[in-house]
């Protein structure tokens, strides 16, 4: 029984990773959203919260779904394990931003049009935006550098894969477990890792005559942290007018370190019979997502000691500049009531289970597993 129990928690592990290759073109996006770094700071923050929100929310939401599959809890001591994977739905309103709709410092549409794909939109992109600032020479505003806004996924979907166990203790009452210790996934190459806990519980047995109703009635509550990290590789702009004062060594340790919590509260009715279980509710959910680059970024700007008349190198008319960790952002989902309804069948040991929860991202969920009692 235990090696059984082993080998079916493996094969659970390995279709969790193999269902996170499903973000491997979100993935690729974020690699070519280092370009967004070039902005410096203040305007990259700017930018990357417009084109990474959707799927930062759409996780969230995605991570607070899946929880349970009955109304009913666990009798003491009964338990089940199982992979669940959501899959948020982006609306089409976010997947798409108007460049000329945010307040930048220094970065100005120059060429295409101003709306552009979101890391959930469309693939391709034609807007390029510049880079201004005031030439010290002769106190004009002007363009240092440009660079094309990297297209989306053609993705609608923010998928969330999860590992779940569940146990039943006393008085109607289970807990569940999400882990997923943190490992390098080559699938969408990036480390990842998952914790989460949540309880249920069932209140038939606190109601005047509850016991004796035909339906079971539950409240929820479940909590989820994500964290993952990968790699940016952002080189500096090369030409024969930009000075570079850094070694390639300058630019290494860039990546994109990223958390989110999830937190959900639901109340709970459903009906179990025989190989079959129905249930409905409602609910409340919340998620934040924070993200950081740690590492330096080159950045172009005009060079004070520019100086047309000489071929020393430092005196080029644009220079190369070092920022540490421009991007420090917190993304917070809206606060939303939400509806769900969901089933599940047993064969034996085996769980198949589905939901479909409306609320700011609607999600769907999909779970398969094995429990007992």
């Amino acid at each position: 029984m235990f090696n059984k129990f082993k080998k079916i928690t493996k094969g659970l592990c390995a279709l969790s990773v193999i269902s996170l290759a499903t973000v491997g073109n979100a993935q690729a996006q974020l690699g070519d959203a280092g370009a967004i770094l070039r902005a410096g700071a203040e305007d990259a923050n700017t930018l990357m919260e417009s084109y990474l929100a959707p799927y930062t929310k759409g996780f969230g939401a995605g991570l607070n779904t899946g929880w349970f599959n009955t109304a009913k809890a666990h009798p003491t001591l009964g338990f089940d394990i199982s992979l669940n994977v959501s899959a948020a739905v982006i609306p089409g309103s976010d997947q798409i931003f108007d460049v000329s709709q945010l307040a930048l410092q220094q970065l100005e549409v120059v060429s295409g049009g101003s709306e552009t794909p979101t890391v959930a939109g469309d693939k391709s992109t034609n807007t390029e935006v510049g880079i201004f600032a005031t030439n010290p020479q002769n106190g004009n505003r002007e363009e240092v550098a440009r660079f094309g806004l990297p297209g989306g996924s053609g993705f609608p979907y923010a998928p969330a894969p999860m590992i779940q166990a569940s146990l039943g203790i006393v008085k109607d009452t289970d807990i569940s477990l999400r882990y997923i210790p943190e490992f390098t996934a080559p699938v969408v190459d990036a480390g990842v890792g998952l914790f989460g806990v949540g309880v249920k519980h069932g209140i038939n047995q606190w109601l005047p005559g509850g016991k004796l109703l035909p339906v079971d009635l539950s409240v929820q509550i479940g909590y989820n942290k994500f964290n993952a990290n990968a790699n940016f590789n952002v080189d500096p702009e090369e030409g024969s007018d930009i000075y570079n004062p850094y070694n390639a060594s300058q630019w290494d340790g860039q990546g994109i370190e990223l958390e989110t919590t999830a937190t959900t509260y639901n109340a709970i009715v459903g009906k179990t019979v025989p190989f079959v279980s129905v249930y409905g509710g409602i609910g409340f959910e919340t998620s934040k997502t924070s993200l950081k680059t740690p590492g330096a970024y080159p950045v172009t700007s005009f060079n004070p000691n520019y100086n047309p008349n000489s071929t020393d190198p430092e005196t080029r008319e644009k220079r190369i500049e070092s920022v540490e960790g421009p991007i420090d952002l917190e993304i917070k989902d809206n606060n939303s009531m939400r509806a769900f309804a969901g089933l599940r069948f047993s064969l034996a040991v085996f769980r198949i289970s589905a939901s479909y929860t409306i609320s700011n991202y609607s999600t769907f969920n999909v779970g398969v597993g094995f429990g007992l009692r």
